[in-house]
């Protein structure tokens, strides 16, 4: 570090494993493609489906992305199946479940649960482990 140059720490976060594996979370979304229960929680519906009950402890995807960010937890490129996508849509950040080849799995901008291309919904996306760091 050069001098009068600031270190800025970020506290590590542990790795957790989820209730729900990936694939048990893929399967409980894919098995609700179609409704329109879920309208407006993308993010409660990700933590429900990797398995946590309780609160994820943030009060929206924007404040889930912030959190990730500073804890250095988001990747940019192609989402690998499993990871959250975290995406600005409709001037609002929202977060859907990678399924691998682009496409995601969550309520979308409608409201229904479904199955779309990221790149029809945003040009503007960043990725994380599905990670609930506050879940219970």
């Amino acid at each position: 570090m050069a001098w009068g140059e600031v270190a800025v720490e970020r506290p590590i976060v542990p790795r957790v494993s989820n209730p729900r594996d990936t694939e048990a979370a893929l399967n409980w979304q894919l098995e609700r493609v179609g409704s329109t229960a879920w309208q407006d929680w993308p993010l409660k519906f990700q933590r429900m489906a990797f398995g946590y009950a309780q609160d994820s402890g943030w009060h929206d995807a924007a404040d889930a992305v912030r959190w990730l960010d500073h804890h250095t937890l988001l990747h940019e490129g192609v989402a690998p199946r499993g990871a959250l996508v975290w995406y600005q849509a409709a001037d609002r950040i929202r977060v859907a479940c990678a399924l691998g080849s682009g496409q995601v799995v969550g309520p979308l901008l409608n409201g229904a649960v479904e199955i779309a291309d990221l790149a029809v919904l945003s040009n503007d996306w960043v990725w994380s482990e599905p990670h609930f760091p506050f879940g219970q």
